[in-house]
């Protein structure tokens, strides 16, 4: 009996320190949670303390930034405000109820294009018709308030008032907004300026000149292309009629000059085989053929002039008898009149210059 005793006094012993324990727990629980709980709020305080201290950073940081955009609200805002009530009340005189509308067009678009100038300033895109837009509408608007001011009884003073305040507003804003003065430059950057302008103008001229002189290659399709000569060259002339010049440059390889110089002597042998007496001729002028009349060879034109070999030799015989030529001039003289090669000019020289195939027409016979 006395073990069954002692067993159970155990046991509720036991059931005891169980049930102070379990209600330890309890207690530890629900303090762990209340201190989770305090934790949580105090997060959630401090983050909306950290919001509202940041917004109000950020009011302040933009209101510091637009001091001088504040500063002139009242003066866009108002007579804004003070010209939209009066167009109304105008409208709805003209139109009836409906013309409490007419301010969104008098004011509402001079205030769009406004509104829209300095927007697309800032991303870059042109601003000339919106400008125009701009002025157009605010003569519009003052054209509107100034009638309706002059049918008060203060009549054209009131009208002017009026027309005045409509577009006081928008005159303020746009100077302001829609074209911020820009940095003055240096005198060395307006110096670089205008260095680069001159350079692009002389650019322009030089390609110009170029596309004039340049020749036409044409395809067997009938397509055509310019063949430009390159080359180190100097402008001249001007007013449409620039030219490009060779030019030596120190320093760089002359280029075409070995052309030019076997064009030279070409026409220096040319100019002298040309004034030696033809075979078979005396000094006197007599050849075998008989007295006075001395027989040279006929010309011989170059295929690629046949067509013009004609024209050539009259418009020097032209020249010739009109003084703009000497009367025996020498064939570097023909070339430069036709500006044609020196070997055509040779043909047409000696056909032009020949007077001694006979009393006739003094002029050589031709072949082509």
């Amino acid at each position: 009996m006395s073990s069954w005793a002692e067993n159970r006094r155990a046991d509720r012993v036991a059931a005891a320190e169980q049930a102070r324990e379990d209600r330890r727990m309890l207690l530890e629980q629900r303090r762990a949670d209340r201190d989770h709980d305090t934790h949580l709020r105090a997060q959630v305080e401090q983050a909306a303390r950290d919001r509202r201290a940041a917004g109000r950073a950020k009011l302040t940081g933009w209101v510091r930034a637009h001091v001088l955009d504040l500063m002139f609200v009242p003066v866009i805002v108002v007579p804004a405000v003070l010209a939209w009530t009066a167009m109304a009340v105008y409208g709805v005189k003209i139109f009836g109820p409906a013309g409490v509308l007419l301010p969104l067009f008098s004011e509402g678009a001079m205030w769009v294009f406004a509104f829209a100038v300095p927007m697309a300033a800032r991303a870059g895109r042109s601003t000339a018709w919106l400008h125009t837009g701009t002025w157009v509408f605010a003569a519009i608007a003052a054209v509107l308030n100034f009638v309706h001011g002059a049918e008060q009884p203060g009549g054209i003073g009131h009208g002017v008032v009026m027309a005045l305040v409509s577009i006081g507003g928008v005159v303020v804003h746009q100077l302001v907004h829609a074209a911020p003065m820009r940095a003055r430059r240096t005198a060395a950057e307006r110096a670089a300026r205008r260095v680069e302008r001159d350079a692009h103008k002389r650019l322009h001229r030089v390609r110009r000149a170029a596309v004039r002189q340049a020749v036409a290659e044409v395809a067997v399709d009938g397509t055509a292309s310019l063949v430009y000569r390159p080359g180190t060259f100097i402008l001249r002339g001007g007013f449409g009629g620039a030219r490009l010049v060779p030019a030596t440059v120190p320093g760089l390889p002359v280029e075409g000059l070995g052309a030019e110089l076997g064009e030279g002597l070409a026409d220096e042998i040319t100019a002298y085989l040309t004034a030696l007496p033809a075979p078979g001729a005396t000094p006197s002028g007599k050849g075998a053929h008989g007295p006075g009349r001395g027989e040279t060879p006929p010309v011989e034109v170059p295929a690629e002039i046949a067509d013009k070999f004609g024209g050539y030799v009259a418009r020097v015989r032209a020249a010739i008898d009109s003084g703009k030529l000497p009367a025996s001039p020498s064939k570097d003289a023909v070339r430069k009149f036709l500006r044609i090669r020196a070997t055509y000019a040779a043909a047409v020289w000696q056909a032009a210059t020949d007077h001694d195939n006979g009393p006739d027409d003094g002029r050589q016979e031709v072949t082509a």
